[in-house]
């Protein structure tokens, strides 16, 4: 058995339950458990260090804010008709990668995963009911909670990577 695999299994675990309990009670309006688990697993993905805290955060909100953009812009101009979505889709996608060349926002499926959660989020919420919060100023707004579920998830799973180091030495 890897003493370093089971340091970390127990860490992720004990702080995984830690995680669903904040966002199930105290922070249930600002932090989504499933955006938490997909930003825990990409700081891993990205180094799991200082560098990677910063990747992922960034970068995971750059995505986050391009796919409010999207919805701000398809809702105010039409350019296309019945192409309207696909067309700020096509614009809002290209500046996603394109913006990726910027060291911050540097790495890419970090990017589209926080545009992807935040467009999944929107979309399913109950008759569009989020679109008009996207331009919203509020903790409300889905760009916002997106963000700071990655944050925290982030976070997590930096604090899970700590926990996991100590107890494997």
């Amino acid at each position: 058995m890897n003493k370093q695999h089971l340091a970390l299994s127990l860490s992720v675990g004990i702080l995984g339950g830690v995680s669903v309990f904040l966002a199930s009670n105290i922070l249930s309006s600002v932090y989504l458990i499933w955006v938490g688990f997909i930003a825990w697993g990409l700081f891993f993905k990205n180094g799991g260090d200082n560098d990677a805290l910063k990747m992922t955060i960034t970068a995971g909100i750059y995505g986050a804010v391009l796919a409010g953009l999207f919805f701000a812009l398809s809702s105010a101009i039409n350019i296309g008709g019945d192409l309207n979505a696909p067309i700020w889709i096509a614009i809002t996608v290209f500046a996603l990668i394109f913006g990726t060349q910027i060291p911050l926002f540097g790495c890419a499926p970090t990017a589209v995963c926080g545009y992807a959660a935040t467009a999944g989020y929107i979309i399913h919420a109950a008759d569009g009911a989020m679109i008009p919060m996207v331009t919203t100023a509020a903790l409300t707004n889905p760009v916002v909670t997106i963000s700071l579920s990655i944050i925290i998830g982030t976070i997590f799973g930096m604090i899970s990577g700590k926990v996991a180091a100590s107890m494997g030495s």
